[in-house]
């Protein structure tokens, strides 16, 4: 780096030198501590999030402070590394909790509660479901990830500027007040 700043500015002294690689340097560990501690923009592609997320592919704001499922509820989208495909990130939608008995239905269906098994969430697991259910290998495929795999929680589409928007909780908590 001095190298190149000497390079670059011939006529600067040591000390301005120093000061730049100094500062330079300070900028770059900042800006890493930044994009993989707090937040990173990741582009998102596959039909499985759709109509959440564009198929062709939405750049999405992933706030790293939820890695390992911290402060993570049902209903929030999740990256995570895939358990299946080696090296790749997946998104999906929490649908079950550690604790929380979901219905597993079958792969690729459509039929929501139709032709399943009730399960329970084991602990330190997240149940997981793309919001394009014929289109999504999710939960259904690989049952409940660990929290563990979990490295962000989706926040934010931030790209195309036309579609900037907060990730919505879609999912509501049911009123059983009535029953």
């Amino acid at each position: 780096m001095e190298h190149l700043l000497r390079k670059v500015l011939p006529h600067a002294t040591p000390r301005t030198v120093a000061r730049l690689t100094f500062n330079g340097v300070g900028l770059f560990c900042a800006f890493t501590f930044v994009w993989e501690h707090l937040i990173t923009v990741q582009l998102s592609e596959g039909p499985s999030m759709y109509p959440t997320f564009n198929p062709r592919g939405d750049y999405l704001m992933i706030s790293r402070v939820h890695k390992h499922g911290r402060g993570i509820q049902v209903g929030d989208v999740v990256r995570f590394y895939h358990p299946t495909f080696l090296g790749m990130n997946g998104a999906k939608r929490v649908i079950g909790m550690p604790g929380d008995f979901v219905c597993r239905d079958l792969a690729f269906s459509q039929e929501v509660g139709k032709g399943g098994e009730m399960i329970q969430v084991p602990e330190g697991h997240v149940y997981l479901g793309g919001d394009n259910l014929p289109w999504s290998r999710d939960s259904r495929n690989y049952g409940p990830i660990p929290m563990g795999l979990i490295n962000g929680k989706i926040i934010a589409r931030v790209w195309p500027p036309s579609k900037m928007e907060w990730t919505r909780n879609t999912m509501e908590l049911a009123d059983l007040s009535d029953a």
